[in-house]
């Protein structure tokens, strides 16, 4: 339960944020997003109901288990990346994705959650408003400059080089040396830097995601470039979308959850303070638009008509799935073919067997010959040529 104070929003200016917060994932429905299931107001707060996440979020399992291996992080960074696929289908940019915003369910799942500063892009292709975490924000997003979809790629970037490396790649104590930071240098791995259990391949996928350049990183051209990269290429997306493949990492069976994240009646420390606040004519129509919801009910369902059909969503990708992996099948094919055709002109043996017996290179069939035998011209044609050999076998 998400449970805000009228007051607060109030003071800090961002009542219509939460109201388009609550519209906006009134409208999401997706397997690997946190769905929100009830809102409703009383006279001094706002309530928002979600999915209950008894496994904890990302952050605490980085505190408490420290070590993560490549193959639970790849199982992670499915999920997420099935979750984004969802969101930016439908132009929405998460904008806040780091480990406290990445929730483990009881089976071992992960879910997406809090889109708080989250928008959704109408007719224009970037947004330039400023806000989120600094240490998972995009170098675009930090800057003040134009940012897109691609943004959320570099924060899953973060977060996957924090699970190797078990540090972020730009550390600092404020905003303003995490940018110092990032104007001097482009972090990467390096392969000598690479934790044991670790592949080349895993820290290729996260060097391009924390590419600076927005138009040189990975996904840019959209999150199929991100699915289809080495090490992804031959992830099973159908069996983690339908939550048939067994998680490498499931959290005991007890809920986790912190006293920031859990909904509590405390009494406002700055009661005289906001006194004032309740008094005023604008605390009571401020939140006129932040409607009662129920996500079972009929009104709810049409809303959700507006977001493409997870299921059928799904559907397209796997045909889009389909026709890359055609290509780069034919690819490796070709590969293949073409390294053989080299082996065989490069080894004069082959080349012969290949060539007079009729067998292929691969093949280590022995042919032998006896005293006294004749070669057939008719068959090889060849020259006739008396074949006087021992009793012996071609390799020989």
């Amino acid at each position: 339960m998400k449970q805000l104070s009228k007051c607060k929003l109030i003071e800090q200016n961002c009542c219509q944020d939460i109201i388009y917060e609550r519209e906006l994932i009134s409208r999401i429905d997706h397997p690997f997003i946190v769905p929100l299931v009830f809102s409703f107001q009383d006279k001094d707060y706002l309530y928002m109901i979600y999915d209950l996440m008894s496994g904890g979020d990302l952050r605490y399992w980085y505190i408490q288990k420290k070590i993560f291996n490549e193959k639970e992080c790849k199982f992670l960074v499915a999920c997420i990346i099935l979750g984004l696929e969802y969101l930016h289908t439908n132009k929405v940019i998460h904008r806040d994705l780091k480990p406290e915003n990445i929730l483990f369910g009881k089976s071992g799942y992960v879910h997406l959650t809090d889109f708080g500063i989250s928008m959704q892009l109408n007719n224009e292709d970037y947004i330039i408003h400023v806000s989120g975490s600094p240490g998972y924000m995009s170098p675009e997003a930090i800057f003040k400059e134009k940012h897109s979809y691609v943004s959320d790629f570099f924060s899953l970037g973060v977060i996957c080089y924090e699970m190797m490396m078990k540090k972020r790649p730009y550390i600092g104590k404020n905003r303003q040396e995490i940018k110092d930071k990032m104007s001097k240098e482009q972090v990467s791995i390096k392969n000598n830097e690479i934790p044991k259990g670790w592949s080349v391949q895993c820290a290729d996928f996260i060097n391009k995601l924390l590419i600076k350049t927005p138009e040189n990183r990975l996904g840019y051209k959209g999150i199929s470039e991100l699915k289809f990269h080495p090490w992804l290429r031959y992830y099973d997306w159908k069996l983690t979308y339908l939550k048939r493949e067994k998680p490498p990492f499931i959290p005991p069976n007890k809920v986790i959850c912190s006293e920031d994240n859990a909904g509590q009646n405390r009494k406002d420390s700055n009661a005289l303070k906001y006194k004032k606040i309740k008094q005023s004519e604008f605390y009571k129509t401020a939140f006129a638009d932040y409607l009662y919801f129920n996500k079972h009910s009929i009104k709810c369902q049409q809303k959700l008509k507006k977001f493409t059909n997870p299921h059928l969503f799904y559907e397209e990708i796997q045909q889009k799935e389909q026709a890359f992996k055609l290509i780069a099948k034919k690819i490796d094919e070709t590969a293949i073919d073409e390294n053989k055709k080299r082996k065989a002109s490069v080894s004069p043996v082959k080349a012969i067997k290949t060539k007079i017996l009729g067998v292929k290179a691969k093949s280590s069939r022995k042919v032998t010959y006896q005293e006294g035998d004749y070669c057939q011209p008719q068959i090889l044609n060849l020259n006739l040529v008396k074949v006087d050999l021992r009793k012996s076998s071609i390799d020989q």
